[in-house]
């Protein structure tokens, strides 16, 4: 409600200070960060570039919410701006074409009053005599993308002190501030964007890395017995062997397979073969320790690695499991079937590590002595010795290199 006054009636010194604050504002604006902080936050700042920069008592700003209600998300007065104390005030909240602020969204249009106490526009919301009326106000739609954003509230407690000047200043403030609204809003937004993304990404890469580690431990599980097959042995073992030789600990190597299993898949079928390793593999498994290594090497041939573990203990160890083997039986129509285990052991002493051992020497002659073991008539225990060797095994020769012939198959 009338007009602002103009800049001709403007002395040149108070033009030349109304310049200055006007560039400060505009610079001090445009160097906000749209990145910083939440909306409320960022539009605090904006107002308070404002304030410091131009003779107003208080600044406010009001945000279109997605019901079409002005609420007023903060303001900021040239006192609490001074003291660096803000004060609590009663929030507001305008329809559209309500009020000064109402008006100025509804019309997106500049909204001036050079007297508030005489503007009609304020009836329906303040008494004529309410101390909060200001003198002047002046209420600018904020629109970014064609879309209101806001209004931008300035006020005076002086009728008729706005100027052209200070009109022309928030007309450029207002696109400003539209801009800085709309880029933190798109920038929150592509935040949310990526961190959904990120979320369902992260979630497809732990379903990666179970579907991962599930084949990777099928890939080291023997399919039928459920036993750690060759590949986990051989990805272990050198792991194992290392940390024992740095604690001195002795180990003992088993190596044992099936007497005559193969005139149970011969005579009774592969089934009830499948059937007897299965049942041999839970039995074994029940007899070791969480630290030893059970694996299926391949057929009816199984290697036990016992740690910490010197000669006695892995031939009574052994001796064990010979005997829960031996107690094992299936019935078949006809007859009970029973099975036997051969099983030869080489041990390891802590000061014997001083050597060269590696896994597949100690298997050797592990290995060496389960062929004793059968040769003197199965089912029985064989602990190495060398003369093992000099006799000859299934594995002819230097045991290391027979060994890994054996590996590969």
């Amino acid at each position: 409600m009338g007009e602002p006054q103009s800049i001709s009636q403007t002395s040149v010194p108070d033009l030349i200070v109304d310049l200055l604050g006007s560039l400060s504002a505009i610079k001090e604006l445009s160097e906000l960060n749209a990145q910083s902080g939440n909306e409320k936050e960022l539009i605090s700042k904006a107002l308070a570039v404002l304030i410091q920069n131009q003779d107003m008592e208080r600044c406010s700003f009001f945000i279109l919410d997605s019901e079409q209600n002005l609420i007023n998300v903060t303001g900021l007065s040239i006192k609490e701006h001074l003291d660096g104390v803000k004060t609590a005030c009663k929030s507001l909240k305008f329809k559209m074409g309500e009020g000064i602020i109402g008006q100025a969204a509804k019309t997106r249009s500049l909204q001036h009053s050079n007297n508030c106490h005489e503007d009609p526009r304020f009836s329906s919301t303040f008494s004529a005599n309410n101390p909060n009326i200001p003198g002047s106000i002046i209420s600018v739609p904020v629109i970014a993308a064609n879309d209101l954003v806001g209004v931008l509230n300035i006020s005076h407690p002086d009728i008729n002190y706005f100027s052209e000047w200070h009109v022309r200043l928030l007309h450029i403030y207002k696109n400003m501030m539209g801009e800085l609204i709309t880029n933190h809003r798109l920038l929150q937004k592509m935040e949310d964007q990526i961190a959904v993304r990120t979320k369902r990404l992260e979630a497809a890469l732990e379903d990666i890395n179970r579907l991962k580690e599930h084949y990777e431990s099928m890939s080291m599980l023997d399919e039928l017995t459920g036993l750690y097959n060759r590949r986990y042995f051989y990805a272990q073992i050198e792991t194992m062997l290392a940390r024992t030789k740095r604690h001195g600990q002795p180990v003992c190597i088993l190596v044992f397979d099936l007497d005559h299993f193969k005139k149970i898949n011969d005579v009774y079928g592969h089934g009830l073969g499948d059937i007897v390793l299965k049942d041999v593999s839970s039995t074994v498994r029940e007899e070791i320790r969480e630290s030893d290594i059970l694996v299926r090497f391949g057929g009816e041939e199984f290697v036990i690695i016992f740690t910490d573990t010197d000669s006695d203990m892995g031939q009574s160890f052994a001796e064990r499991i010979r005997k829960k083997i031996a107690s094992l039986s299936w019935q078949t129509k006809d007859e009970e079937i029973k099975i036997t285990a051969s099983i030869g052991v080489h041990c390891v002493l802590a000061d014997a590590f001083k050597e060269n051992y590696d896994i597949d020497s100690l298997i050797g002659y592990a290995d060496h002595a389960l062929y004793a073991a059968k040769a003197s008539g199965r089912n029985k225990i064989v602990l190495f010795n060398e003369d093992h060797i000099k006799k000859g095994s299934r594995l002819s020769g230097d045991p290391m290199v027979a060994w890994k012939d054996v590996k590969k198959q």
